[in-house]
């Protein structure tokens, strides 16, 4: 049998044409399964509950020192830096990195307790300061230890 050029691109086209019938009757390309990208996560600020806060305790005032007794004075500031005593009178010297505060004892009569008569402060360099301020900072939390 001889194939002539013409029975030739015939039958190539028939094959080709068949082929592509074929391939329509294959499996189609599966396309991937969609997934939903998952939501974005909102981190939100946690807030820690609130504490009740109480009002600030008034800055201490001098003249409360008034009237105690040196035990009294040191329960309530400390120890003191120095102490002195010169007959009826005694001396509380209570001293921080910025100031002096002074509280001067004397006796109301012979032979009774002494009694804080005088507070006063001064700067390490021997001038007067503000006595409320030095006292806020000779008190061990700025502030009288029963407030």
């Amino acid at each position: 049998m001889s194939l002539t050029v013409k029975s030739f691109t015939r039958k190539f086209l028939l094959m080709g044409a068949a082929g592509s019938l074929l391939a329509a009757c294959g499996p189609t390309a599966v396309e991937p399964p969609q997934t939903q990208a998952p939501e974005p996560v909102v981190e939100t600020e946690q807030i820690a509950p609130q504490e009740e806060t109480l009002p600030a305790a008034p800055p201490p005032e001098p003249e409360r020192l008034q009237g105690l007794n040196p035990r009294e004075v040191v329960t309530l500031l400390g120890d003191p830096t120095l102490v002195r005593r010169d007959g009826p009178v005694q001396v509380m010297l209570f001293e921080n990195h910025d100031c002096v505060l002074e509280v001067v004892f004397r006796e109301p009569n012979q032979n009774e307790y002494f009694q804080a008569h005088y507070i006063a402060a001064r700067s390490l360099d021997g001038k007067t300061a503000d006595t409320q301020a030095c006292l806020m900072k000779v008190l061990p939390n700025g502030n009288w230890p029963d407030k």
